[in-house]
């Protein structure tokens, strides 16, 4: 299928997948508190390992 040229179009295809049951207009993902809690560990970790490796090499 190709994109709409016009607006017109694009509300046309809008209102069909209204009219099918489809919500074209999804919410959007709220993040989980437990992926932002690994995220932030693996981040530390990644940054200390930085660290001492150039500590490391320095001394």
């Amino acid at each position: 299928m190709k994109p709409p040229e016009t607006i017109e179009e694009e509300l046309a295809i809008i209102s069909d997948a209204l009219a099918a049951g489809i919500d074209p207009f999804k919410p959007i993902n709220n993040h989980s508190r437990i992926g932002k809690l690994a995220l932030g560990w693996f981040l530390i970790l990644l940054m200390l390992s930085w660290v001492s490796q150039i500590l490391y090499h320095s001394v």
